[in-house]
């Protein structure tokens, strides 16, 4: 027995006195209960002004369940309207004022790159101006991080950035070395063969290689031929990288900066934009820092704007830089 409506109506329309005993002796120990059938007995007229005031709230629950549909229907009849194309337009969408148009990554061949014509010397971007970069965009993320950790006083930031740093350096950055001041991925901890005798990730994020080409050999080469400016040569070992690995992330950062000292806008661009893609952030900043140049040189003033105000916001080392640089 159940204490319900059909139950407290039966005990007051009943005029069996045993019948209204059972119940009371099945609630006796039930508070609430008792009150109820107390209140009900004593006034004659409760259940008649129960079952008026229920009516009244399922009246008014059931007119706001109506106004509700109501209001949701007329929502998705704008909403439709607003986002349904107008007639002749249906399979036609907005084009943006300024289309970027990146081409995709090339492999050049040696009859290729002869024919690239270096830039002026005040337009290139030397290589003592990218060690000298990566050098401070290095030291000012250490300084930043030691900073921070010394603030003792505020442990839930610490615990807080910590785990930020330890899954940065986890999933993002990976292990550097210097090949001739030059900062560049250390391969041989993420693509078996490189070097058997270090450990490699589990490559879950990473996705495992098979070493194909004498990597550190020809990365070598690569970044000496950089560093004599010598960009033709320098550019068609990166390449040769690129073929076997095409997500390598030296061979595009530094491929990218040959390009963009041979005035090849578009391609140098495409190797930057690249860097944002791949698994590891190394370059990451960088990057966009001397894709910023690229839309410059190649006068594309609205990607100029948007890329500039990004770097300014993220408030990182290029931030000042990017606030000097203006669009000529």
């Amino acid at each position: 027995m159940k204490a319900n409506r059909a139950l407290f109506k039966k005990y007051i329309h009943t005029t069996h006195h045993k019948e209204k005993h059972l119940i009371e002796k099945k609630f006796v120990e039930d508070d609430f209960v008792m009150d109820a059938l107390e209140g009900f007995s004593q006034e004659p007229n409760a259940w008649s002004d129960f079952e008026a005031a229920d009516k009244k709230f399922y009246k008014t629950q059931r007119n706001r369940r109506l106004t509700l549909s109501a209001v949701g229907l007329l929502v998705s009849l704008a909403l439709g309207w607003y986002f349904i194309p107008a007639a002749g337009t249906k399979n036609n969408p907005s084009i943006p004022r300024e289309v970027i148009k990146v081409q995709a990554i090339r492999i050049h061949r040696p009859s290729d790159v002869k024919s690239m014509v270096p830039a002026a010397p005040n337009e290139r971007i030397s290589p003592l101006q990218v060690i000298q970069d990566l050098k401070a965009s290095a030291n000012t993320i250490e300084q930043k991080a030691e900073a921070f950790e010394r603030i003792a006083h505020i442990p839930a930031a610490q615990v807080e950035f910590k785990r930020q740093k330890e899954q940065r350096l986890a999933v993002k950055m990976g292990r550097e070395l210097f090949i001739q001041n030059f900062k560049v991925l250390d391969y041989r901890y993420y693509r078996k063969g490189e070097r058997e005798t270090r450990p490699t990730l589990t490559e879950n994020e990473l996705g495992e290689q098979e070493l194909k080409i004498p990597y550190l050999n020809l990365l070598n080469k690569a970044i000496e031929d950089f560093a004599q400016q010598d960009y033709k040569l320098a550019l068609l070992h990166f390449d040769e990288i690129l073929q076997t690995y095409p997500d390598d992330a030296n061979a595009l950062f530094y491929g990218g900066m040959c390009l963009y000292n041979l005035s090849e806008w578009s391609q140098a661009e495409s190797r930057f934009l690249k860097l944002q893609d791949i698994p590891f952030a190394n370059f990451s900043e960088e990057a966009e820092w001397y894709l910023l140049y690229v839309y410059q040189q190649a006068k594309k003033e609205a990607a100029f704007s948007s890329l500039r105000k990004s770097i300014i916001e993220q408030k990182g080392f290029y931030a000042q830089k990017a606030e000097n640089l203006k669009f000529n």
